[in-house]
């Protein structure tokens, strides 16, 4: 195996058209940089820009690589960037302003497919060792780069990157079988990258190679000792893999092991089937689209008719086809039974953007394809059977889909037909044509309708994807002067909550977007990541704002005594909150800068620790919590009378507005949650309710006197229990703050940055603990006056640092778990390497 440069010219063909077709595509949709619209939609426009902003931050040391106070409380970043943005790609995000993140979102996916269709090029022609036609090649890999799978997955753009390596990983298994050295390195090196890159489709990629290490024994006719010298050749090269990754996969395994989402779903390993098999045939369709029960796999009509044919043909043998028989037969069970399903999903309940790892399946297509072609295109009789065979049962299965599943309006029946037809019409055409000027016709014609086929599948999905991303770049570039006017002004330690992000849907008061603190680099109380820590989680709903799926925290509001807590010292907000003090700082997105006077400093001492919530009400413990802190009984929230009335759209909670300096707030807890119900909040403010990303506790603007009212809308009033209406006493909860205060009079914090501090707490008289609002994580390591401690815990979460008497200095210093034995195992797997290409050398030379 060598390049040389005509394969390489023919590798860089397809890299290349596969960039003008997009790039065509883009054009007529208006995406950027041709428009105003963008592919970063659905978790790419709630979750991806940000933490490409955030990123940006950190190549430019903004913001922490290994720890930041952006993610929640302040977490160990490494699993969420080992997840998210270690693609070699996105370095590109430092020539870009964050409002046009955009922008490069999409140059990113146009990079990203164009590389896939180069790799798949580099893996057809060593893999059939330059004996499949350079068009036949260009063509494949073309599909691969716009298969069903890419397009309708490019907003989850870190997935991409396993696309692109799987042909080089691949190539590295058909080379050990092979008896090559070298594919040692190729498969090590490819899978290590891939696993830095995004571990989660570097696993799945690593689970498939095996797959294909037996096909390729069994392709390759191996006997049974040199099956098993491939069987150690390939478990050494995916050992060193391993190790090469280890410098952010071991760190990443271990971060994971606490967060919320660590816990493999067992009890969804099931012996059942998800859905009819022959809706397989209904996603080899023009437009289709994965579902539930249907995985879509199109990746063009030469890539289906080609690998069927290959079963109608004599080129191969009986044992061959019986093996490809089996990557078919494993291909359909892979989606549709489950126990193969949740082994590919990585033993995780994978319930949205479906079958993440279908492009696997695509792939062993195209390898059909391609296996069928390099015989059928060598040989000058080329009988057109097998080419009609596999017509007719393509169409055959197309039409009893048809006729037997569920109609849907967005799958291409007919078109699909058509281009199936014109394709095996020009097959035909090629399989008489007998001098090469007319050859040369026919294949640019077949050239053509592929990529006629492929762009017009491509421009469809784009169509229903693309998104209007001037909304974005509006609230980016204001978001960001709103955050740095609050910075120069205030340069303290401090946090910084929202009550309104972008991006609000037409549910009221309802938004996803809990990632501003990521990509504006600020200390924030909430964020939305797929493994966020439980602990913070369980904390911030025991302090009243509850968490969605394990993964989001649901902030729309300010609660008052828990912001303070948290060291929350500006609001912003487009309405007042009884207690917080308008500033004179800009406006962004129509939100005002509110400072909150009650803010607690971020490190102060205590004599004892709160307890934990233990099922009390938010209400409750907040009381509880202020009175341990301030040392002494402290009631905040003060229940509030109510009577209630029956409307006609469902229950109206009237009560008088406290006299004096109160706010008011309340919490109608749900049995189950009950779709389009909604909050009257005294008619000053609406709040969608009891639903998916809405609010538990909820703030009521009300004057200083008379009635006051919440109206709760609902189809379901039997679903809501009783209300929690409480008063915020204002002045009780700052006699406690200033209480509290006070007694910290004596704590200078010498710095606070992401992943390490230092306090000195002096003149400490009696045993007492610095209470901070700082999250307990493994990394972190605390000393006192030199001497490593452990830190006591606040419900589980926040760190409390025992005090001495005397002076005390307080050092917090945090390094990533693992990360030191990381590096350690990456070098040792690059030196493993290095000494068995030496091995090898010299054992080729004797």
């Amino acid at each position: 195996m060598r390049f040389n440069k005509k394969a390489l010219f023919w590798d860089l063909i397809s890299f290349g058209a596969t960039s003008l077709i997009f790039m065509g595509i883009m054009w007529l949709n208006h995406l950027a940089p041709f428009g105003e619209r963008s592919l970063a939609t659905m978790d790419a426009s709630i979750q991806y820009l940000d933490f490409f902003s955030y990123w940006k931050d950190v190549l430019a040391g903004k913001n922490g690589f290994g720890y930041t106070f952006s993610n929640l409380l302040g977490s160990g970043n490494i699993s969420h960037i080992s997840y998210y943005l270690l693609s070699p790609f996105n370095l590109l995000i430092v020539f870009f302003k964050k409002s046009d993140a955009n922008l490069f979102f999409d140059l990113v996916v146009l990079l990203k497919l164009a590389t896939a269709a180069l790799t798949c090029s580099i893996f057809l022609q060593i893999r059939f060792k330059d004996q499949l036609k350079r068009w036949a090649t260009c063509l494949l890999a073309i599909s691969y780069a716009l298969m069903q799978y890419d397009l309708w997955q490019s907003s989850n753009i870190m997935w991409l990157d396993g696309v692109y390596l799987l042909p080089l990983e691949l190539v590295g298994v058909y080379l050990i079988c092979r008896g090559q050295s070298k594919g040692i390195y190729w498969l090590s090196i490819t899978s290590g990258l891939c696993l830095i890159f995004n571990w989660y489709v570097g696993a799945i990629n690593c689970l498939f190679t095996a797959i294909w290490l037996c096909l390729e024994i069994g392709l390759n006719a191996r006997s049974f000792r040199k099956a098993v010298r491939d069987l150690l050749m390939y478990s050494w090269a995916m050992f060193l893999g391993i190790l090469i990754s280890s410098i952010t996969f071991l760190p990443t395994v271990t971060s994971m092991s606490g967060q919320s989402r660590s816990q493999f779903d067992w009890n969804l390993f099931t012996n059942t089937f998800r859905g009819a098999p022959l809706s397989i045939v209904q996603g080899y369709t023009i437009g289709a689209n994965s579902t539930t029960t249907r995985v879509a796999l199109f990746c063009g009509s030469l890539v289906i008719i080609c690998a069927l044919a290959l079963f109608f043909a004599n080129y191969f043998a009986r044992k061959e086809k019986v093996i490809f028989i089996f990557g078919l037969v494993l291909t359909v069970l892979m989606y549709y039974w489950q126990p193969f399903f949740m082994v590919f999903s990585l033993l995780k309940d994978a319930s949205s953007y479906w079958y993440r790892y279908s492009y696997i399946s695509s792939f062993f297509l195209i390898f059909m394809a391609g296996s069928f072609l390099v015989a059928w295109l060598n040989d000058k009789q080329r009988s057109f059977l097998p080419v009609l065979c596999s017509c007719v049962l393509y169409l055959g299965m197309l039409g009893a889909a048809k006729l037997t599943l569920p109609a849907e309006k967005d799958l291409k029946y007919g078109i699909t037909a058509l281009s199936c037809l014109l394709l095996v019409v020009c097959l035909y055409g090629l399989s008489i044509a007998q001098n090469k000027k007319n050859q040369f016709y026919i294949i640019s014609g077949i050239c053509l309708l592929c990529g006629l086929e492929l762009s017009y599948n491509a421009d469809l999905i784009i169509k229903k994807l693309a998104l209007d991303a001037r909304p974005y770049a509006t609230y980016s570039r204001e978001q960001e002067k709103q955050i740095a006017a609050i910075k120069q002004k205030d340069p303290g330690s401090y946090r910084i909550s929202q009550t309104k992000t972008r991006s609000e849907n037409e549910l009221i008061n309802i938004t996803a977007n809990y990632n501003d603190g990521y990509a504006y680099n600020y200390r924030s109380i909430s964020s939305y990541t797929s493994s966020p820590d439980g602990k913070q989680l369980k904390l911030l709903a025991d302090l009243g704002y509850r968490f969605e799926g394990d993964r989001i925290t649901i902030v729309n509001t300010s609660i008052l005594p828990t912001d303070s807590l948290l060291g929350v010292k500006y609001v912003l907000s487009p309405y007042y909150i009884k207690g917080l003090e308008k500033t004179d700082l800009p406006l962004s997105d129509g939100k005002s800068v509110y400072k909150n006077p009650y803010a607690l400093p971020l490190a102060f001492t205590v004599s004892q620790l709160p307890p934990k919530a233990d099922g009390r009400s938010v209400f409750e413990y907040e009381n509880e919590v202020f009175s341990t802190l301030a040392g002494e009984k402290v009631e905040l929230f003060k229940p509030l009378p109510y009577r209630s009335e029956e409307v006609a759209t469902g229950r109206r909670f009237i009560f008088e507005s406290p006299k004096g300096n109160y706010g008011v707030y309340g919490n109608l807890p749900w049995d189950r949650t009950v779709d389009g119900t909604s909050l009257d909040l005294n008619g000053k403010l609406q709040q969608f309710y009891g639903a998916w990303l809405s609010p538990s506790v909820f703030y009521v603007p009300t004057t200083n006197e008379g009635p006051a009212y919440i109206e709760l809308k609902t189809t379901a009033k039997e679903a809501f229990r009783r209300p929690e209406l409480y008063a915020l006493d204002l002045d009780e909860l700052k006699k406690a703050v200033t209480d509290i205060k006070q007694k910290s009079a004596l704590v200078k914090e010498e710095y606070l940055t992401n992943g390490s501090g230092k306090y000195v707490v002096s003149h400490v008289a009696s045993p007492s603990y610095l209470q901070t609002s700082i999250p307990y994580d493994d990394g972190w390591k605390v000393t006192v006056n030199g001497k490593v401690i452990e830190p006591r815990l606040f419900d589980e979460a926040l760190m409390a640092i025992p005090l001495n008497k005397g002076k005390n200095v307080i050092q917090m210093t945090y390094q990533i778990p693992h990360a030191k034995l990381g590096i350690l195992l990456t070098v040792i797997g690059c030196s493993l390497l290095a000494v068995t290409k030496i091995v090898y050398r010299k054992q080729s030379r004797q």
